[in-house]
């Protein structure tokens, strides 16, 4: 199946409720595509939570229903107001209504420059999707990350069940009402593809709509300039030079964190936005839907929600910096105060509250190494080479923004410098084993790939601020041959590293073709083949156990069959812990009575087993251990029904 259609339908699904909307209330905001995946997470969520309650299933025809109707709601809602306070509005109120957040006003740019600008960033995701899917082996090869499987059985358990609910759609994965940040997993099951073409498609489009997000970013807190349709443009062509997030998407198959970076340079817009006072204060309406864009991004993923922490902050810092020296000492004082004590209570409640989330494991290299992959964004996957040509450019002209920026007492600039320096200083505390450095990160799982995205925001913002000091330089009426050298380097660096095969294309081939260059895959295709056949012969009513880690999990996500373990993570229930550690002993005088009651309303019919090199035993031992109960049940209690190679398929006696 060719990659274009499912990707293009998961792009029209990630932006158009967003967009839609975003036209009903007649918000006045430059690059709406980049705006509206947050938008359309707000959507999701409310109408998840509302088909809950109402008792309708969550299916692409009820969803497209319930986005017309609250589109439509919007709409009435918003030309009733403004007929109730037409007489009352002025000409002032107007125009602090468009333009009192640092919007744009619709006449700065001529509607042909806009569409060239969103067609600039739109290509230039597109680009991203069509290089990072060079080496996957079609849109519906298996990623073989660990995470990719839960997110398969959790859109396929949306897609069954028909619930999209925060709290309670993947309830036959936990065994009890549990909130997790589904929106990923509700867009891929409403789809209309298989779950594994789907999810890689809604990959491949979120990875496209992270420079419309960036471009967004950037037209929102920038000031008026004539070159500012350029910036923007290649603000977008720079985001695609990034690859933290497509290491996460590609690789790792943290999808829904991925969700959460296209929400964030929108998401970090709104709340500079918010608090810029160079035209007034924001209109009551104004402010709500630029909070809603964050609201927007924390449901997307929760763990993004700290990187806008960050951002607002030290905004917040460097506001009462320039208000001190600028002679309001006593207000810019308090400011500081406030930004700092913020910064104190963020530690404390990271340490308290957030300790469990520190999960990934140090790098083995030296701290000045891991300082060099983070200042180039090379992820932590030793095949992927730490590249400096590709950033070299960013860097420089951050620099030379930061420095304009600094000079000219920008907040903005300021507040992007300071950003840049956490985020660098936040990586290098992934690596140090101390209390306070593991507070410091534990929001983001201890892992610098889910920080590097608020260096790309506040990296690329520095360089559209360096390119507008370059490009001025020249005066108004001689063209500057500095700017012109800088857009013409970030120009050729964006396209030739969409090019390189040691980039995008080597990324999109670790977890999915090129097994052997990063991890061994959960499933190889032999055994998905297996899988798919069996699960089709199995009886209604079947129920298969087996080790997640043996690829078992494809049963329910891929055929539709009921598993015991639909995921590869831990056994979430006691029950379910019972039977992974004891199964073997059901029908034997060890067996327990709380072992039988287990099994008992499970009812598994079929043992699966794997005993190929790629199975869970080999490749994961430690994590496959979890389920020592499953492996040891007796050549008695089974009935081969279906074998190929090292793959088998048995009839199971309970024995209970």
């Amino acid at each position: 199946m060719s990659s274009v259609l499912p990707v293009l339908c998961g792009a029209v699904l990630l932006g158009a409720p967003g967009y839609l909307m975003l036209c009903a209330l007649d918000v006045r905001l430059r690059l709406r595509w980049g705006w509206a995946p947050a938008v359309t997470v707000l959507l999701t969520v409310v109408l998840g939570a509302l088909f809950r309650v109402l008792g309708i299933r969550w299916t692409l025809l009820s969803a497209v229903i319930g986005i017309v109707l609250l589109v439509a709601l919007a709409a009435v809602v918003r030309l009733a107001l403004q007929r109730r306070t037409a007489r009352r509005l002025t000409t002032s109120t107007s125009t602090s209504t468009s333009t009192s957040v640092g919007v744009p006003a619709p006449q700065d740019w001529s509607r042909g420059t806009a569409a060239a600008v969103t067609g600039a960033s739109i290509l230039s995701g597109a680009l991203v999707a069509a290089s990072a899917a060079r080496r996957m082996g079609g849109i519906s090869t298996l990623n073989g990350s660990f995470d990719s499987f839960f997110h398969l059985s959790a859109a396929a358990f949306i897609r069954e069940r028909g619930d999209a609910s925060f709290t309670t759609a993947l309830s036959d994965i936990y065994g009890e009402p549990t909130f997790y940040p589904v929106v990923f997993d509700d867009l891929v099951a409403i789809l209309p593809f298989d779950v594994i073409t789907a999810a890689n498609a809604m990959m491949l489009a979120m990875l496209a709509a992270i420079p419309p997000a960036v471009a967004a970013m950037v037209v929102g807190v920038s000031r008026p300039a004539r070159s500012a349709p350029l910036l923007v443009a290649l603000s977008a062509g720079a985001a695609t030079l990034f690859l933290s997030t497509p290491a996460m998407a590609l690789v790792m198959g943290l999808w829904p964190i991925v969700l959460g970076v296209v929400c964030l340079p929108p998401a970090i817009a709104a709340v500079l936005m918010l608090t810029d006072r160079r035209h007034g204060a924001p209109g009551v309406g104004t402010a709500a839907g630029l909070v809603l864009i964050v609201i927007g991004t924390a449901l997307a993923h929760p763990s993004v929600l700290f990187s806008v922490a960050v951002v607002a902050g030290l905004r917040l810092l460097a506001g009462g910096i320039e208000r001190m020296l600028g002679g309001g000492r006593l207000r810019g004082l308090i400011e500081v105060c406030a930004a700092l004590a913020a910064a104190v209570l963020f530690v404390a409640g990271s340490h308290v509250l957030l300790s469990g989330m520190a999960l990934t494991k140090p790098s083995l290299d030296g701290v000045g190494s891991v300082l060099g992959e983070i200042l180039l964004d090379s992820p932590r996957i030793p095949a992927v080479p730490a590249l400096l040509w590709p950033m070299a450019a960013l860097w420089i002209l951050a620099m030379i923004g930061a420095a304009a920026a600094v000079r000219s007492r920008e907040v903005l600039g300021a507040t992007a410098a300071l950003g840049l320096l956490a985020s660098l200083m936040l990586g290098v505390a992934t690596q140090i084993d101390h209390p306070l450095a593991v507070a410091l990160v534990n929001p983001w799982y201890g892992a610098r790939e889910r920080i590097a995205p608020l260096m790309m925001c506040m990296l690329v913002l520095l360089m559209a601020r360096g390119l507008l000091a370059l490009l001025e330089s020249g005066g108004r009426r001689r063209r500057s041959l500095p700017g012109a050298l800088a857009v013409g380097a970030v120009v050729v660096t964006v396209l030739i590293a969409l090019v390189t095969p040691q980039r995008l294309p080597l990324m999109g081939s670790l977890a999915y073709t090129a097994y052997g260059v990063q991890l061994t895959p959960y499933v190889t295709s032999e055994e998905r083949s297996f899988i798919e056949r069996t699960a089709q012969e199995l009886p209604e009513g079947s129920v298969v156990l087996a080790d997640p880690l043996d690829g078992a999990t494809l049963y329910w996500s891929v055929g539709g069959v009921e598993t015991v373990f639909p995921t590869m993570s831990r056994p979430l229930t006691r029950e379910k812990t019972l039977i992974a550690h004891y199964a073997h002993r059901a029908g034997t005088d060890e067996a327990s009575v709380e072992l039988c009651r287990a099994l008992e309303p499970v009812g598994p019919t079929h043992l699966y087993r794997d005993t190929s090199e790629a199975s869970g035993q080999r490749i994961n031992p430690e994590d496959s251990e979890r389920w020592r109960g499953v492996h040891d049940i007796p050549e008695s209690r089974l009935t081969l029904v279906d074998a190929s190679g090292p793959y088998a398929l048995y009839e199971l006696d309970p024995a209970c």
